[in-house]
């Protein structure tokens, strides 16, 4: 399953870039921010680090409830954290991350599945759900089915939960912005560029 984060994804290098490239230019108005932030760097590597920096300060701001963000880009900001964390979840190995916590051992992993591991690891709250969650199933892939509906049943309630309620540094606050990062690492951000030139 690792290999599948480096997978070709409808002509992309794989389903992460594809999928920024998506939201940045699946709504007008950001879409021709992004194509005027690229117009502005006529190197495709560079003006890709200009289009990285712009994602992650603007999520970044969605996340944290920035007061003086660019609020006009909170519902594409919405939205595009929930596929970027649900894409990291469909690429985590659940039944990997089972067995890893019930034996205590990390070998292999990808870096969703590590994340994941090590934020329950971390903290005593998770270790409960998560032990709730696998005493209930009767194997250890009902388990790992088990586990990843969960977590994806906090990641719906925690994007549509009031601001209030998505606290920075709550134990999934803090596992869903690390998911986020890792996302950041495997896109390739000049191709995303790349793609808002004209005549591409």
């Amino acid at each position: 399953m690792d290999g599948m984060i480096y997978h070709p994804y409808n002509g992309w290098e794989n389903k992460c870039t594809w999928l920024m490239h998506l939201h940045l230019s699946n709504e007008e108005r950001l879409m021709d921010e992004i194509t005027a932030l690229v117009a502005r760097e006529p190197n495709d590597s560079a003006a890709g680090r200009l289009v990285e920096m712009w994602v992650k300060v603007a999520l970044t701001k969605w996340l944290t409830m920035f007061h003086n963000r660019e609020m006009r880009h909170d519902e594409e900001m919405r939205l595009l954290a929930w596929d970027v964390l649900g894409s990291a979840l469909a690429y985590a190995e659940w039944v990997q991350l089972v067995e890893m916590l019930m034996s205590g051992a990390a070998s292999g992993a990808n870096l969703f599945t590590m994340t994941l591991y090590r934020s329950v690891l971390s903290n005593s709250e998770l270790q409960v759900h998560i032990r709730t969650v696998l005493s209930q199933a009767s194997s250890l892939y009902a388990g790992a089915d088990a586990v990843h509906d969960w977590f994806k049943l906090q990641l719906d309630t925690w994007i549509e939960a009031p601001a209030a309620r998505r606290k920075q540094q709550t134990p999934l606050s803090v596992l869903f912005e690390s998911l986020i990062q890792n996302t950041y690492t495997v896109i390739f951000w000049e191709h995303v560029a790349r793609a808002f030139r004209p005549g591409y």
